[in-house]
C-alpha cells in the first residue's frame, strides 16, 4: 500500500508524489494525473503525457534538457 501526505503549498492543497509514486503510476513531472470515480465508489487513475496537449511541448522540453550542449557548439 502506498501512503501520500496531503500538504497546504501557498493558498493551494496538494498530494506530494513521491518516487515510488511517480514509478508505479508511471508520471513524470509535466504530465496528467486524472482520478475518475468507479462504480464501486473507488477511484481509477489514469496518466497523460503532458506533451500530449501541447505539440510543442517535447521539443521544448528537449531543448531545455540539451541547452548547455547547444551552447558549447555555439561559443
Amino acid at each position: 500500500m502506498i501512503e501520500l501526505k496531503v500538504e497546504r503549498i501557498g493558498d493551494r492543497v496538494a498530494v506530494v508524489l513521491d518516487d515510488e509514486v511517480l514509478k508505479a503510476l508511471h508520471l513524470s513531472v509535466g504530465d496528467t494525473l486524472q482520478l475518475a470515480p468507479t462504480a464501486d465508489g473507488s477511484l481509477q487513475a489514469t496518466a497523460r503525457e503532458g506533451w500530449i496537449d501541447d505539440p510543442h511541448a517535447r521539443g521544448r522540453a528537449f531543448l531545455r534538457r540539451y541547452n548547455r550542449t547547444f551552447e558549447r557548439f555555439e561559443g
